[in-house]
């Protein structure tokens, strides 16, 4: 399963620590599925779901205020140092208990497959949350996102050490940038732009603003894919050569439903359509390289730049008064 680093312009956890995040969300997911794996065959599911709920969640929050009220009676002389001192020691206290993954069925799975199933919805919610907040912060999260087919695909069809930025607005020279899909790998960066607003058309590609969209008794004009694609694999390029990382940037334009008809299209671009995207797309599903530093590096030099809109979450603010 990708791992979601970059919504939007959503403050992301992978945002304060890209080197931390990655692995640290690879090791929860494969020790929460081995716990509900080992519950479902001993069948005492339901028990496990009861205990990974609400009591440790308590418990967490007990000690959290714990620590809080220790910490206020010792520097209560000076307001300046308890909020210097007590927040950086809460995101370390309540680390556990905010990024612990919990798994919480609403059905009962009836065999393996479904508890698959009903395991990747929820790491799929997991996902968002850390996509969409830190320990101090968070994004309101608009609901469509729950609902979106595309991040759903790419989250849970690739595997864990991918990184995916779903449409990132970054900020450069002052002004935010929307980006398209970009997808870090060990060893790839590939910038992704989707070409799906009809089933079995065909998109005839040129060089000029617009291509034609092209069905049995239609044809429509949209604008030419390469002009977005071309912005973000520009970004992505002077970005990792400012950061003097050296992964291969691949730009790639993809239409899982249809065709792509462009005889000689440019050299740095590859065409994916309803022909050709499966074979690529087993490829990199097939892929078992771990992370890589590089790829870590390649991911920070990006976040650097992300725009955030954001709140400071009511618990801290409440805290610190």
């Amino acid at each position: 399963m990708a791992q979601l680093i970059k919504l939007y312009d959503y403050i992301s956890r992978y945002e304060v620590d890209p080197y931390r995040y990655p692995g640290q969300f690879i090791r929860l997911k494969k020790q929460q599925w081995e716990k509900v794996l080992n519950a479902w065959e001993g069948k005492t599911l339901h028990s496990v779901m009861k205990e990974t709920a609400e009591p440790e969640r308590n418990f967490e929050m007990s000690r959290k205020q714990t620590i809080i009220n220790k910490l206020k009676n010792k520097f209560s002389k000076n307001k300046d140092n308890i909020e210097s001192i007590t927040i950086p020691l809460l995101i370390e206290e309540r680390a556990m208990s905010e990024e612990d993954l919990s798994v919480e069925f609403t059905t009962e799975p009836k065999n393996l497959e479904e508890l698959k199933s009903l395991f990747l919805d929820d790491i799929f919610r997991f996902q968002i949350r850390w996509a969409s907040s830190t320990l101090l912060e968070k994004s309101i999260v608009e609901k469509s996102v729950y609902h979106d087919p595309i991040i759903r695909y790419f989250l849970q069809s690739i595997p864990d050490h991918f990184l995916l930025l779903y449409k990132p607005v970054l900020i450069l020279q002052k002004a935010p940038v929307e980006l398209d899909i970009i997808l870090i790998s060990p060893t790839e960066i590939y910038c992704i732009t989707l070409l799906e607003r009809l089933s079995d058309v065909t998109y005839i590609g040129s060089k000029e603003n617009f291509w034609i969209e092209k069905g049995i008794d239609f044809e429509n004009k949209i604008l030419n894919p390469l002009l977005s694609l071309n912005r973000t694999g520009t970004v992505v390029q002077k970005l990792m050569k400012s950061a003097g990382v050296e992964l291969p940037i691949k730009k790639v334009i993809i239409s899982r439903n249809s065709y792509i008809d462009y005889p000689v299209p440019p050299y740095d671009v590859i065409l994916l359509d309803k022909r050709t995207y499966n074979n690529w797309f087993q490829q990199i599903r097939g892929s078992s390289s771990p992370l890589k530093h590089v790829q870590l590096k390649a991911t920070q030099s990006i976040l650097t730049y992300g725009l955030s809109s954001s709140f400071k979450r009511q618990e801290w603010v409440k805290d610190v008064e």
